[in-house]
């Protein structure tokens, strides 16, 4: 029964290291490409909405469309080789967004929304069929912090760059995905054609409901109250407190991973929830205050290395257990993406409209505080049967290490006497 137990809670190694590579050069891939769109694109205004809105609808049409296709196919890793190498001509397209017409920066908008939308449902049903849920959170955890290393580092890499060094950087993530399915050859994991489930069905399921609704609140409050930012304080200060809100979200993604994997997702949840809303209050009671802004950055890091760990790559495996999870990644990244494209879409106005900025943060409490009510009536995904084996190989290493300690106690005195 101890061997049992020591296996099921045993990491593969090998294992985790590509999963994470793909999932890390994947979703690096796409917020670089998003950020040099959004900054080399040349267009501002209700052009720049325009491209993002052709990106986020090519995003999520072509996302819905792999999740029926790879049940065709089955095999998830042979897709997700020969979408790497897609990658690379795509990537190429970095090279053509200088100087080009708005018609032109809008199809490789499309191009890459459709790019992304074919290959990260796979990547990350992949990535939830490879990692028992037993460790689940702490290898998410763990992705997140490697995720933010990877895009700040190439941020870094492609700031005031040339296209080159910008088309360069892509194809580099890329590589890095292929090469790591070629060299470190992963075993298959084909999709369980026999447990399908429809889009509707999914959004009927309680536990999809009840985190799914938390998950989408707190996007668009966060993402909405977050410009408001910018019209209390001095734009320096919000910028250097985003860097270290990035900062505390990678290190408690790992910190918070193990907490997850030990004693459930949905008690810390509402941790993260109560800490973000009690961060707003701050704010609304001392909008000026910069005691205040630090304690809001240090909760909104917090909170978003909890909330990314789960949210994004963590409960959704969870709740589709060992039916395809490709479909229940869609639905999940849906808040994530639309909140990113109406901060764009509203985000410059709110900040400038914005008089009062108590009663904004203190609505942003409010409905966080709301938020966080449907969590009473989520089931823990991760179930009672792993917690019960967690605790009991707890009890039994703690044994074991006592035992041994009284049998070279024994041992010791046998010599002395």
């Amino acid at each position: 029964m101890q061997s049992s137990l020591q296996e099921e809670s045993t990491i593969n190694i090998k294992n985790a290291i590509v999963n994470i590579i793909l999932v890390v050069s994947t979703l690096v891939w796409y917020l670089c490409i998003f950020s040099f769109l959004k900054g080399n694109s040349g267009f501002t205004g209700k052009y720049l909405v325009l491209l993002f809105g052709i990106n986020l609808l090519a995003v999520v049409f072509f996302a819905v469309l792999s999740t029926v296709l790879i049940q065709k196919i089955e095999k998830r890793l042979k897709f997700i080789t020969y979408w790497m190498i897609a990658g690379i001509f795509v990537s190429s397209l970095a090279l053509l967004v200088g100087g080009s017409s708005f018609f032109y920066v809008a199809i490789i908008s499309g191009v890459v929304g459709a790019y992304f939308g074919f290959g990260f449902p796979v990547v990350l049903g992949y990535y939830s069929a490879n990692i028992k849920s037993v460790y689940r959170a702490r290898i998410s955890g763990l992705t997140i912090f490697f995720n933010g290393v990877g895009f700040a580092l190439t941020g870094v890499f492609i700031s005031n760059s040339t296209v080159v060094y910008v088309a360069s950087a892509l194809i580099l993530w890329k590589l890095c995905g292929l090469l790591v399915i070629l060299l470190l050859k992963p075993s298959e994991v084909l999709v369980n054609k026999e447990e399908t489930v429809s889009y509707k069905s999914i959004l009927k399921m309680r536990s999809m409901l009840f985190y799914f609704l938390p998950w989408l609140m707190f996007s668009l409050v966060n993402n909405f109250a977050f410009p408001v930012l910018y019209s209390a304080f001095p734009v320096d200060l919000v910028n250097n407190m985003t860097t270290v809100e990035a900062v505390i979200a990678g290190v408690s993604a790992i910190f918070f991973g193990f907490f997850a994997d030990r004693f459930g997702r949905k008690r810390l949840l509402f941790f993260g929830f109560v800490l973000l809303g009690l961060g707003y209050a701050l704010l609304g009671l001392f909008p000026h205050y910069d005691r205040g802004l630090l304690f809001y950055t240090v909760a909104d890091g917090v909170a978003w290395g909890i909330f990314f760990t789960l949210f994004l790559l963590t409960l959704w495996g969870d709740i589709a257990d060992k039916r395809g999870s490709e479909k229940f990644f869609v639905i999940g990244f849906l808040p994530y993406l639309l909140s990113n494209f109406l901060q764009l879409l509203f985000g410059s106005y709110v900040a400038t409209s914005v008089v009062e900025l108590s009663a904004v943060f203190s609505f942003a409490c409010f409905f966080l505080f709301i938020a966080a009510v449907p969590l009473y009536l989520a089931p823990e995904t991760l179930s009672e049967k792993e917690l019960r084996a967690i605790d009991l190989q707890d009890y039994l290493d703690k044994a074991t290490a006592k035992a041994e300690k009284e049998a070279e106690k024994a041992h010791l005195k046998e010599k002395t006497d």
